[in-house]
């Protein structure tokens, strides 16, 4: 009987109700949205990151990790690690490459780049680098081209070179002799990430190593790709035990700014969400103390007939509860239906690209949310519900039902 006349005595007054709701509802949808904006940029930037740049996983000798010197590969690449890691079922694909500094140049510029010797086939199975090269670019690594080369866009641009342009690779070997090779251009891809794109080229492993006087099955980078990211660090770890000699990376080694940000966006949007909730709770504290003010009378006729405090205490929380879970209901539906909408077709930042790509972000966004954080929301809405009423029912606790009835 009581949650009846909790919910009648919500709607007493429409307008102020309507307004209290609107302004809930308008609140969490604003809330909703930039926090799905923020998650799904944040998501979109880690599953980019991990298909083209760092992978699941990555295996070093740990000497090359501190300071890069093409002395340091892997031993036994393609004996001991190729038999584990082809038996371990949630490895999807892996990928060894050879990695060095080198420096580019064309007949019109030249800059430093990351050279990585790949096998082409193995490659496009842990990174979607092939998948990012144009029909009107060129291709990845087609048989029959002598000493290809795959650079970036932006690359590209720097050298002042096109498809089939030749650029001269130079760099140190193993005993440290400059040496180098020329190389023509057989595609460009562009990503989201402009340092990227600018700084890294891709070659075939069989034509590099003899240059760097490198025995054939050497590499100093193993790129691993599972099928499930959630066993990253169980699979990080049986590496680990398996071959303690080597260095296991998961990504958020390999790119802790990334990590962090990944690690730290749960956190932000409740935060987020708590500052907005806790301004809407001061619109509900006022507007049920309005509501007790003009209720004065009711309320001590209702303690003069037997209504003990503490269903007094239950009938003004109720009340604030309906208020603010019709208004957080309202504002979380219209939030995921904004949210489902524009992850369908995303939202195009295009004249903002130039900068999205210099920091690594897509221009495309696609606003995305889990069900657990709506589920907690509503919990979230519900609790500011609770919180707010305990001020104004401890103010109509305090009345004396002889003077309350007196009050006009």
């Amino acid at each position: 009987m009581i949650w009846i006349i909790a919910w009648k005595n919500t709607w007493r007054n429409k307008v102020r109700s309507l307004v209290v709701v609107l302004a809930i509802a308008l609140g969490l949808l604003g809330g909703v949205f930039s926090s799905a904006v923020l998650k799904g940029t944040g998501d979109q930037r880690v599953r980019e990151a991990v298909s083209r740049e760092t992978s699941h996983l990555q295996m070093h000798n740990p000497a090359f990790v501190e300071d890069n010197d093409v002395r340091y590969v892997i031993d036994g690449a393609h004996k001991t690690l190729a038999a584990v890691l082809d038996t371990i079922k949630v490895i999807e694909s892996w990928s060894p490459r050879v990695k060095f500094m080198a420096m580019a140049g064309s007949a019109n510029a030249g800059t430093g780049v990351m050279v990585l010797g790949i096998d082409p086939e193995k490659e496009r199975q842990v990174t979607d680098i092939h998948s990012l090269i144009c029909d009107s670019c060129g291709s990845w690594f087609m048989e029959g081209k002598v000493m290809p080369v795959v650079v970036g866009q932006l690359l590209a641009m720097k050298l002042k070179a096109h498809l089939n342009s030749k650029i001269i690779l130079t760099f140190q070997d193993m005993q440290g002799n400059l040496t180098g090779g020329a190389f023509r251009i057989c595609g460009i891809y562009h990503t989201s990430n402009s340092v990227f794109d600018e700084m890294n080229i891709f070659v075939t492993r069989p034509d590099i190593i003899p240059m760097l006087a490198a025995d054939p099955g050497a590499c100093h980078e193993i790129a691993i790709r599972l099928k499930d990211p959630g066993m990253t660090d169980r699979v990080q770890q049986t590496l680990k035990s398996i071959f303690p000699s080597l260095l296991v990376q998961n990504w958020k080694e390999i790119d802790p700014l990334l990590g962090m940000l990944n690690d730290f966006m749960d956190l932000w949007l409740y935060l987020f969400m708590g500052i907005i909730l806790l301004a809407l709770g001061f619109g509900i504290i006022n507007t049920m103390l309005m509501a007790i003010l003009e209720r004065t009378r009711e309320l001590g006729m209702l303690a003069a007939i037997g209504m003990n405090k503490q269903k007094i205490f239950l009938l003004i929380m109720l009340e604030s509860v309906f208020l603010s879970l019709t208004g957080g209901v309202i504002g979380i539906i219209m939030g995921l239906l904004l949210t489902w909408y524009t992850n369908h077709i995303g939202i195009n930042l295009g004249s903002f690209s130039e900068g999205f790509e210099k920091i690594g972000y897509n221009p495309i966004l696609y606003p995305s949310l889990s069900l657990i954080y709506f589920i907690n929301l509503t919990i979230m809405v519900i609790s500011t519900g609770i919180l707010a009423s305990i001020y104004p029912a401890r103010r109509a606790l305090k009345l004396h039902p002889a003077e309350a009835i007196r009050n006009e």
